[in-house]
């Protein structure tokens, strides 16, 4: 895999947003049975306009990236900060902030929507 020097880029993408039915199904995948991921009646009684989709699936999309170009991860840990609604892209980016004498890689993550809202922040670690 790839080698990274401290304040290399490792993503800088923009990650289409989830229709109702993929959200509806990363649920049933995920045996997630909060109703505010499929039943927008629900969602908006809890003050949301819309379906949530699951924080997971930001994980799962960071995950995803960073092992096609980085390889096994050691460690990913992502706080989610505000909700991503249906059809909502997302701009992931992941920054190398250290590495270690090992090798280990630490990288800084952040998910922001079109309008600025920071999504998901958190680190991911390799070798």
């Amino acid at each position: 895999m790839e080698r990274f020097s401290t304040g290399a880029i490792v993503l800088d993408t923009v990650v289409q947003g989830a229709t109702r039915d993929r959200i509806a199904l990363f649920s049933q995948g995920t045996e997630d049975p909060n109703p505010i991921h499929t039943d927008k009646a629900f969602a908006e009684s809890a003050g949301f306009p819309d379906v949530l989709q699951q924080g997971p699936m930001t994980t799962a999309h960071f995950a995803r990236l960073l092992t096609r170009r980085a390889g096994p991860l050691n460690s990913l840990d992502i706080t989610f900060k505000a909700p991503v609604f249906p059809e909502e892209d997302l701009h992931l980016t992941a920054k190398v902030d250290s590495v270690a004498s090992d090798g280990l890689v630490t990288c800084t993550l952040a998910a922001v929507k079109d309008d600025g809202t920071v999504t998901a922040v958190g680190t991911a670690t390799w070798k």
